[in-house]
C-alpha cells in the first residue's frame, strides 16, 4: 500500500531519508510540516514522541526500508469485510486498515444525495502514517442511481522518503442491474534515490444503500 511504495524491480538497500535518520530528525520534519499548515502532522509528532525509544527506532526502520513492504501491497487490495477490515504485518508492528464509509448530503421527497468512500491506511504502532482515499458523490431515486457528481481523492503521507500523486478522478454510473455510482483514481508513489515506485488503482462504488465496495490494487 501507501507507505510501501514497493519497488517493482530489485534495488539496492535503501538509505534512510535525512528527515527520518533519527527520532529527533523525524520530529523536526513533522514540526516543520505542522508549521506549514499540516494540521495532522503535529498529532503524528506527539504520538511518535510518546513511543518508547526502542519503538521509535523500529518505526524509523519500517518507514525507511521499502523492501519489507511488498506484503502491504498484497494486503491492501483485499476488499473490506463489511465496512472495515484490518491486517497485521511485521509481527503486528504494522496494521493495514481498509475502511468503507457512507452518508447523505441532502434529501427531498423525490431523491437523496449520497456519498460513499473507500480509504486505506498504513498504521505503525497505532500511528496512521499514510492514507489514500477515494469518494463518490451521487443521487438516488428509490433504488435507482440517477446522477453521479464529481468524485474526489485525498491522501496524507508521513513517510519522508516517499511522495504521492494521483490521476484525475473519474466517475460514472455502472450499467443495470448493478446501477452503482463509481469513482476511481490511480495513485503513484515514488521513493527517493531511485529505489522504486508503486502504482495502484483505487475505486469505490455505492448505491441507494450507501457504500457497496472498494479496492486498491
Amino acid at each position: 500500500m501507501t507507505l510501501a511504495a514497493a519497488p517493482g524491480t530489485a534495488a539496492a538497500e535503501s538509505i534512510p531519508a535525512p528527515e527520518a535518520s533519527s527520532p529527533a530528525a523525524y520530529v523536526a520534519y513533522l514540526t516543520e510540516k505542522a508549521a506549514a499548515g499540516d494540521t495532522r502532522a503535529q498529532e503524528v509528532a506527539n504520538q511518535f514522541k510518546e513511543l518508547p525509544a526502542e519503538k521509535q527506532n523500529r518505526f524509523l526502520e519500517l518507514i525507511n526500508d521499502p523492501a519489507p513492504t511488498q506484503a502491504l501491497v498484497e494486503e491492501a487490495d483485499k476488499a473490506p469485510e463489511g465496512t472495515a477490515a484490518r491486517s497485521a504485518l511485521a509481527d503486528g508492528d504494522v496494521v493495514i486498515e481498509r475502511v468503507g464509509e457512507t452518508g447523505e448530503q441532502a434529501e427531498t421527497a423525490s431523491y437523496r444525495d449520497m456519498w460513499a468512500s473507500y480509504t486505506v491506511y498504513d498504521t505503525i504502532f497505532g500511528i496512521k502514517v499514510t492514507k489514500v482515499s477515494i469518494r463518490t458523490n451521487y443521487q438516488v431515486k428509490g433504488k435507482d442511481t440517477t446522477k453521479v457528481y464529481p468524485g474526489s481523492a485525498t491522501h496524507y503521507n508521513y513517510v519522508p522518503a516517499a511522495s504521492f500523486s494521483n490521476s484525475p478522478v473519474k466517475e460514472w454510473i455502472s450499467s443495470p442491474p448493478a446501477d452503482n455510482a463509481q469513482s476511481e483514481t490511480v495513485w503513484t508513489a515514488t521513493w527517493t534515490g531511485g529505489i522504486g515506485s508503486w502504482t495502484a488503482r483505487e475505486r469505490v462504488w455505492g448505491d441507494y444503500r450507501g457504500f457497496v465496495g472498494g479496492y486498491l490494487k
